[in-house]
């Protein structure tokens, strides 16, 4: 049994993972699903200020609140984010960080900097659909474009877009910054969607890496939820 922790990435909260966590929960685990500040039923608290540093700040007062110790912090895309900050400011109540198809950031950079020319894309959507500083969920010609063999169906679709809300767009301006970027204590895994393509190289952050995949695109908590909670079940222990 672990205390597992489920950070979701951009645009999604807690309810994404709704078809994730009793699967996780019937194999004996405690799970935690976490909205971060200004998305699901906390999107009432976003504001232009939102950045990084308040949604690592959830995350730590969540298990600090739940007095959780051996957790197993599970960040998806934009989370990976979060969860490697968050590793590197409380390594002590951390059993294991698992990226799922999980931004890996560098120290001293920002989210924009990992891909030259997004922040003007972003900006522009925030300026169109955001008033000016959120982010708004991608449309379907953005999607195809940018996330491979995502396997989102309408159905899928409809059901994250009832649901999701702007992404801060400060979030992705903040400068990352690791007291520990080459020596951390806590192991890493990466979940690779294949759907997304190729792997990307992945930071070292002190620790040799384990490796897994599921056959599916980028939001495998909405298309094989099933799939990955046996997946993450596997990865706990491994």
């Amino acid at each position: 049994m672990a205390n597992i922790v489920l950070v979701g990435g951009a645009w999604i909260g807690a309810w994404a993972w709704r078809a994730v966590t009793p699967e996780l929960r019937a194999a004996g685990h405690q799970v935690y699903p976490l909205t971060l500040t200004g998305f699901g039923d906390r999107a009432h608290l976003g504001t232009p200020e939102t950045d990084l540093s308040d949604h690592v700040q959830d995350v730590i007062a969540a298990i600090e609140a739940e007095e959780l110790t051996d957790v197993v912090l599970v960040g998806h895309s934009y989370a990976g984010s979060v969860v490697t900050v968050v590793a590197d400011r409380i390594p002590e109540r951390l059993a294991k960080v698992i990226y799922v198809a999980g931004v890996t950031p560098e120290h001293g950079k920002r989210l924009f900097d990992l891909i030259p020319g997004v922040e003007e894309i972003m900006q522009a959507m925030a300026d169109a659909e955001g008033d000016g500083w959120r982010i708004p969920f991608i449309s379907d010609e953005t999607l195809d474009l940018y996330y491979g063999e995502h396997g989102l169906t309408g159905q899928h679709l409809g059901w994250l877009r009832t649901h999701a809300h702007g992404v801060p767009i400060a979030t992705h301006r903040e400068v990352i910054k690791l007291a520990t970027p080459d020596s951390s204590p806590v192991p890493r895994v990466f979940v690779h969607c294949t759907g997304d393509g190729p792997a990307h190289e992945l930071p070292h952050y002190g620790r040799d890496w384990v490796r897994a995949e599921i056959a599916t695109g980028h939001w495998p908590m909405a298309t094989k939820p099933v799939e990955l909670a046996a997946l993450l079940d596997r990865l706990v222990v491994a």
